[in-house]
């Protein structure tokens, strides 16, 4: 089982946040796709895997892909963001079984994707790039045996939740393949919200948080000089680009967040809804990031994906 390193030296909190999450994340593909890995009906489908494609000259530029063997012509395909602070994580937080359980149930391809973490010379919006790259690299790999990748769902948690909303809401028009729809858990949606910045959290302090938010934007800020940073904070901020031409999204945000402001949520959807776009909230009453105290909510949150998924990938 893999478990991210905390971003911050000491941080033990966070460490305990991010395992926290990993296996609420575990938990939830586990009891939405199955323990085993076949279709509904028990008989899996044989399916083709093309581990650790390099999409790029970074070692993280990589990514799994999993393609059913009767796979031909046109065909959908689920793509999977992991999360981390931006800074840390792995594309194996999806796994293996999971994957297949996506193929099977779904009729269609899935994929895992590493992408560079935020630093010095590489912002959100660098990241984001890293997400056309591995389209454009699963579409080459598809028509290597005569099938065409056209329409994709994204599929994101926390910091990977963010990239697949920002990629989508902001250069989705111009994708390698139709976005068709996005499904995020815990996902900051608007970076510019002061609340994110108001106390310390699990991220850490206050000035922590700055120096992690100067990175995902690209122009360092601290705590005195944040509202000069809110014009850069906008442009990697997903609600800054929607439009009525944004793909459905389904969205899972606990009210307890302490990461990521609950507002982040409630505004995106609002946002996207008043566009004329499709936008599902689910709202965890009694849960933090990790999602872990709303079962009623996570079966909500596991019938809809499912819907998503064979409605927008047909």
């Amino acid at each position: 089982m893999y478990y991210p390193k905390p971003p911050f030296k000491g941080e033990n909190t966070m460490f305990k946040k991010i395992v926290s999450i990993f296996i609420a994340i575990i938990t939830f593909f586990v009891s939405l796709f199955g323990g085993g890995s076949g279709s509904g009906s028990g008989k899996p489908g044989k399916i083709n895997a093309y581990k650790n494609l390099s999409y790029g000259s970074s070692k993280n530029q990589t990514l799994d892909l999993y393609v059913p063997k009767k796979a031909s012509g046109k065909y959908g395909l689920i793509l999977n963001l992991h999360g981390g602070e931006w800074t840390n994580g792995d594309k194996s937080e999806f796994s293996e079984d999971t994957l297949k359980k996506m193929c099977s149930d779904y009729g269609c391809a899935a994929a895992t994707m590493n992408y560079r973490f935020v630093s010095k010379t590489v912002d959100a919006l660098d990241i984001i790039n890293d997400i056309e790259s591995a389209l454009k690299k699963i579409r080459e790999k598809g028509a290597e045996s005569d099938i065409v990748f056209d329409r994709v769902m994204l599929n994101g948690v926390s910091a990977g939740g963010h990239l697949a909303l920002l990629y989508a809401c902001s250069k989705g028009v111009s994708a390698p393949m139709k976005i068709v729809a996005v499904t995020v858990k815990s996902a900051p949606t608007d970076l510019s919200d002061s609340r994110f910045y108001s106390t310390a959290s699990s991220l850490g302090s206050k000035g922590d948080i700055c120096d992690l938010m100067s990175k995902v934007c690209g122009k360092t800020f601290n705590e005195k000089t944040f509202s000069r940073a809110v014009p850069k904070l906008k442009t990697v901020s997903p609600i800054t680009y929607v439009t009525k031409s944004c793909p459905p999204v389904l969205i899972a945000h606990g009210k307890l967040n302490s990461v990521v402001p609950y507002s982040n949520a409630l505004m995106f959807s609002a946002a996207v809804s008043g566009v004329g776009v499709r936008s599902e909230l689910i709202s965890y009453t009694n849960s933090d990031h990790d999602l872990s105290k709303d079962a009623d909510c996570e079966k909500k949150f596991g019938e809809l994906f499912a819907s998503y998924a064979k409605t927008y990938l047909k």
